[in-house]
């Protein structure tokens, strides 16, 4: 009996662990859905991305209480460089947590990222915030799923 139960336990925590896509797999889609908003002719681009870390329980909650930090930080800085570079969509690969949600609010805070689309790829129920956040900015949201 021991043994079933240990066995039954195994599967729902191996399904419960199911591994999403892949990095590349995320760039690959995001990549391709910004090809089909471009304009007809338009024959190379730039698409940018970056990824939120998750340090953790007790690191992500100290980075959300600081505002995301240095993550967001750094995300605002890359936002400001795609737009100044001239492109017109960033990939967001995201913790999937809600420190993604305090990284990217205080990230996009203030900034005007008109003619920019975002894709966020995170957790499903982080997206309506980030969303918030997305266009708040003045930029186009696009969500990817991980799944």
């Amino acid at each position: 009996m021991k043994a079933f139960v240990a066995v039954a336990l195994l599967a729902v925590l191996a399904g419960c662990a199911s591994k999403g896509k892949s990095d590349a797999e995320i760039y690959t889609e995001a990549a391709k859905a910004h090809v089909a908003t471009l304009p007809a002719g338009q024959g190379k681009f730039s698409f940018p991305s970056t990824k939120i870390l998750s340090h953790g329980l007790i690191g992500d909650n100290l980075a959300i209480a600081a505002g995301g930090g240095a993550n967001a930080a750094q995300l605002k800085q890359a936002l400001l460089m795609a737009k100044v570079g001239g492109d017109s969509g960033f990939l967001i690969i995201g913790a999937a947590t809600s420190l993604d949600v305090a990284v990217i609010k205080n990230a996009v805070d203030e900034l005007d990222l008109k003619g920019l689309r975002i894709y966020y790829a995170g957790g499903e129920s982080q997206k309506d915030d980030v969303r918030s956040a997305v266009e708040k900015a003045q930029a186009q949201f696009q969500y990817i799923s991980v799944q």
